[in-house]
């Protein structure tokens, strides 16, 4: 699964290639449309954060951009919700869950 996972990532940047050669980073473009409400991108925002790729390693915002993924019914953001979950502390779940929400009522935000 986790196989499946980084391909997935790998995938999605090497189809970013055309965002690089328009002077839009990798990040910032997932970020706009994750922030626009797009499930794909939020579920690769969580990827991002729970991986460390282009930023530090952080769980707390990786589950709630996972949150908001899954609540649109993004299967492949559900399993990482559920699996981060299950090794996070009932606070760390519950800033997620608050983070999550600023996320949305807030798309300027940033991490």
């Amino acid at each position: 699964m986790i196989r499946r996972i980084l391909l997935s990532a790998l995938v999605s940047l090497l189809l970013a290639a055309p965002a690089w050669a328009q002077g839009t980073s990798r990040p910032d473009a997932i970020r706009q449309a994750a922030e626009s409400g797009n499930a794909e991108a939020q579920l690769e925002m969580g990827i991002l954060y729970e991986f460390g790729f282009y930023m530090q390693s952080n769980n707390v915002p990786a589950l709630a951009w996972y949150l908001l993924a899954a609540k649109q019914g993004n299967e492949k953001a559900i399993q990482r919700r559920d699996l981060l979950m299950s090794r996070m502390t009932q606070a760390q779940i519950e800033q997620a869950q608050q983070e999550s929400t600023q996320l949305v009522h807030s798309p300027t935000r940033t991490q």
